[in-house]
């Protein structure tokens, strides 16, 4: 469906849109968010200092490989269909509240979305996607403060490399509660639990659900500059209870991980800022000793506030994550990135990005025997553009945009993939800048800007 531009009429851009891009499914469902968001409105019109958002957005996509077809790929070849393209028609409502409980300190926080996402050809792959956090600052007075949150999120499994065509939809949730004991104006004690677990609807994937514990504990210094330097440990255990006899013996089903962590922000200057992440993760699997390891963590970034109209950031990192491939044990990717913001004017933004990133893939015990190699390597580059420009208050027109290629040793076919998404937003808020405050942005999983940055 192409986006929807509103003429000049005496309809308002929020209804124009509505009638022109939902189907009566997504309105029954829309209904829902805007009686709750309405109950937000009515419960939270005694406090003056209540924040309210909504959001519509409209949106066309077009993606040139959404299966992420290997080129040349076997799969592909036994589809029927040479061309791997697609185009996605998009709906998304937001909603979100700060309603202060006892002052601005301790207030509750309740954001959620909901989207339809059509595609023309591969509508195997239509969706919603639905996603809902809550979120409880609290205080007491200047010693004690923290957060207790939950939230649950529903969307489309993301593909990796076309050896899967059916549709499949992940469920993650997650729980949290966080304290910080100010023991002085310069030493802070942070300690958190939380518990997550990650499930997919197709069998095929469900050796990948997963629960997960973790507790943390540190202790965080102040500088009088503004600066902070945090030292502490993380314990954590993850089971896969959907694992079979065989997926057993070749990946385990539990495992325990204990990381040593030291983080530090450094305040250089006004214009720029500089934090690190540097973790020593020791993981031990519950039967498969000989898949122990210890794994090393590191997040560097930087900020430079060149001007007030332009940011720019620089990332660098080395970490371990795991991928949904059975031969896979888990993936350490080394990797750099640049992003740029221009604020060009009060009404008109764009954002660049840059990313390099090697990935060496461990392969299971009996599957790295067979192939005569310990691991996989690739290599990922992608580029990003996007802009926004606002049309009138509230309403604004946006493209995010992205191309990659990836490349395989061994003279594996790579992939490439090149997506353009042009979008339409209406935003109503009660306060400006609430839905900022809020991180609404967090839902639409921007394809250019790094989400760590928005």
């Amino acid at each position: 469906m192409p986006v929807h531009f509103v003429e000049k009429n005496n309809q308002s851009p929020l209804s124009a849109m509505t009638a022109a891009s939902l189907s009566p499914a997504v309105m029954h469902e829309s209904a829902k968010i805007l009686m709750l968001f309405a109950l937000m409105a009515s419960a939270a019109s005694s406090f003056a200092s209540s924040e309210l958002v909504l959001q519509l957005e409209t949106s066309l996509t077009s993606d040139s490989n959404p299966l992420r077809f290997y080129e040349g790929s076997a799969a592909l070849a036994q589809n029927g269909n040479t061309d791997t393209a697609d185009k996605v028609r998009g709906i998304d409502l937001r909603a979100g509240a700060v309603i202060p409980v006892l002052s601005d300190r301790t207030r509750l926080i309740l954001t959620g979305t909901l989207g339809k996402h059509s595609y023309r050809h591969y509508d195997n792959l239509d969706h919603q996607s639905k996603a809902g956090d809550a979120m409880f600052d609290y205080a007491i007075g200047d010693i004690v403060s923290g957060r207790i949150n939950a939230g649950k999120e529903d969307r489309l499994f993301q593909y990796i490399n076309g050896s899967l065509t059916d549709k499949d939809m992940s469920h993650y949730s997650q729980q949290a509660a966080e304290l910080t004991l100010k023991i002085t104006d310069e030493l802070a004690i942070p300690v958190k639990t939380e518990r997550s677990s990650l499930r997919y609807d197709l069998g095929v994937n469900q050796l990948y659900n997963f629960h997960q514990q973790a507790q943390q504990a540190s202790i965080r210094y102040y500088s009088p500059t503004g600066s902070n330097i945090e030292a502490g440990l993380r314990l954590s255990e993850t089971d896969y209870p959907n694992r079979n006899q065989q997926q057993f013996a070749d990946l385990d089903k539990h495992y325990r991980e204990t990381e040593s962590f030291l983080e530090a922000e450094w305040k250089y200057s006004v214009k720029t800022v500089a934090s690190t992440h540097l973790g020593l993760i020791r993981r031990r699997y519950e039967s498969l000793h000989e898949l122990d390891t210890n794994l090393f963590s590191t997040l560097i970034r930087a900020t430079y506030f060149y001007s007030p109209k332009l940011r720019l950031d620089m990332q660098l990192w080395n970490r371990p994550f795991s991928i949904v491939d059975p031969s896979i044990l888990y993936v350490i990717a080394k990797a750099a990135r640049l992003d740029a913001q221009w604020k060009i004017s009060d009404k008109t933004q764009f954002n660049f990005s840059g990313l390099l990133q090697d990935s060496d893939q461990k392969l299971v015990p009996r599957l790295a025997e067979f192939q005569n190699q310990l691991s996989r390597k690739e290599r990922e580059i992608r580029l990003g553009f996007g802009m926004s420009y606002e049309i009138d208050r509230g309403l604004k027109l946006s493209i995010d945009s992205v191309a990659e290629k990836l490349t395989r040793d061994g003279n594996l076919p790579g992939l490439r993939q090149a997506i353009i998404k042009v979008g339409l937003e209406y935003t109503y808020e009660n306060l400006p800048g609430s839905a900022a405050k809020m991180g609404l942005k967090r839902y639409q999983h921007s394809l250019s800007n790094s989400d760590a940055l928005r």
